[in-house]
């Protein structure tokens, strides 16, 4: 379901627009592993190039943070560790 959603998201008009893309943490229940969640980027040559920042704490996660739609953001990936900013929402 998810590598239908993400190919959903490509197919948008605005997807030139895009400059990174975070996802957040799945529930263990629904069985998906960090490992096929970069098997499915993969797959996706329009994703090359562009920083990507999986699981992360949004969501119906615990902890969980709100992640507003529709605003901006600064984000920061070195060596494995993440920060986000948001700045407008």
């Amino acid at each position: 379901m998810f590598d239908r959603d993400l190919q959903s998201l490509i197919h948008l008009p605005a997807f030139s627009h895009v400059k990174a893309i975070l996802i957040g943490r799945f529930q263990k229940a629904s069985n998906v592993s960090m490992d096929l969640v970069k098997a499915m980027i993969e797959t996706k040559k329009e994703l090359s190039g562009i920083p990507i920042i999986a699981n992360i704490n949004v969501g119906h996660t615990s902890p969980i943070a709100t992640f507003p739609i529709g605003g901006t953001c600064r984000i920061e990936a070195i060596s494995g560790t993440s920060r986000i900013w948001i700045d407008k929402h």
